[in-house]
């Protein structure tokens, strides 16, 4: 059936047909598109309401976030400035520390400084004591004898000079010679050969007899008053003692003992008769000479000792009866005691003490001498 309809018919049918569905399409869209545009609208109003009274309170709400967000920036600013104002204090309160810091840095170095320099006197001072101290503890036992004889010799040289101890600084002197002898260090040979002689010297010397010379001039003193005088003179000194009231007795006593006047035989002229006043100071000055000539003995003076025996003897020849035997026995006496000595000359024993306080050059001279000699090659 479908072969008996016309071509052309067919077409304008169809043609007539699909414009109609299209067109009633196309006002069903329109109707669509105005009741879904007029819903739209109607609900875009509601929402735009509704929306309005939103958008008011965000306004709201932006403008206090604002005004936070303000005062937030304005506090911060204020924040901003205290921390540079703070950095700028703390920087000039590091710059203040800095300068500080670097002055008691000086400070401190300086101390320092001294401070190490004291430590290095003390440990140069301190090496010193110990080295003096190793020095000490290592000294051998000749050392020590060396040292043993030094002092006894400053000893027997004291002994000697202040005292004029003749033994004393000969055994000091001996002893320091056997210690020399003990250490058997050779550079002390020149020590001990200038002390052999010192010691020699010192046996040499003979030691007055000051206590025999006193002694014989006490006796001389005792004999002065029985030496005779060679002018005349009256009695005896009155007694200090005299009555009080005398008896003629007593007073014809005492002019017979004034007016006895001695007798004797004298080539001399006699000028006047002595009183018994100037014969005692005659006596007495006589003995007074005696004294200073024991004095002078014991201090070991002898051109006192010998110019007071001198005098003494001078005023004896003046004043005393020369031709009597007691006052030539006297004289005589006065020369014997003029010819012993009372001091002596002492020899110098300072050469071995010095040379031995300069022990240690004498070792090197030694050692000098060891290496000049040849030593012969061994065989």
């Amino acid at each position: 059936m479908a072969d008996m309809v016309p071509e052309d018919e067919f077409e304008d049918e169809g043609l007539g047909k699909l414009g109609l569905w299209i067109t009633i399409v196309v006002v069903l869209l329109i109707l669509a598109l105005g009741g879904g545009g007029y819903y739209l609208f109607q609900k875009l109003r509601s929402e735009q309401a509704g929306l309005g009274g939103a958008v008011g309170k965000e306004s709201q709400r932006v403008l206090e976030l604002t005004h936070q967000v303000t005062t937030l920036q304005r506090e911060i600013a204020l924040i901003h400035r205290q921390i540079t104002d703070l950095d700028a204090r703390q920087a000039a309160q590091q710059q203040r520390w800095r300068q500080m810091l670097d002055e008691q840095a000086k400070v401190f170095d300086a101390k320092l400084e001294a401070l190490e320099k004291k430590l290095e006197n003390s440990h140069a001072k301190l090496a010193t004591q110990i080295q003096a101290l190793g020095r000490q503890i290592s000294r051998t036992r000749t050392d020590v004898m060396l040292a043993d004889a030094e002092y006894l010799l400053s000893v027997a040289n004291q002994k000697l000079r202040l005292t004029g101890d003749v033994q004393a600084a000969l055994r000091a002197m001996e002893a320091a010679d056997e210690l020399l002898r003990q250490s058997g260090d050779p550079a002390a040979f020149k020590v001990r050969e200038a002390l052999v002689k010192e010691i020699a010297a010192l046996r040499k010397v003979k030691q007055p007899d000051v206590v025999g010379v006193s002694a014989q001039l006490l006796a001389l003193e005792e004999q002065v008053s029985q030496l005779p005088l060679y002018l005349p003179h009256m009695g005896k000194v009155a007694e200090g003692q005299q009555k009080a009231h005398p008896s003629d007795q007593d007073i014809i006593e005492q002019w017979k003992e004034v007016l006895t006047i001695r007798r004797r035989k004298t080539e001399r002229p006699v000028e006047a008769i002595l009183t018994p006043e100037e014969v005692e100071a005659i006596r007495h000055a006589l003995i007074l000479k005696l004294e200073t000539a024991r004095f002078a003995a014991v201090r070991g003076a002898p051109d006192l000792y010998r110019s007071s025996l001198e005098a003494a003897r001078q005023w004896v020849q003046q004043h005393f009866d020369t031709k009597a035997r007691q006052v030539q026995d006297f004289l005589a006496a006065l020369d014997r005691l003029a010819q012993q000595p009372v001091a002596v000359q002492l020899p110098e024993i300072g050469q071995s003490l010095k040379l031995l306080r300069h022990l240690p050059q004498l070792r090197l001279d030694l050692e000098r001498l060891d290496g000049a000699v040849p030593v012969a090659p061994v065989q």
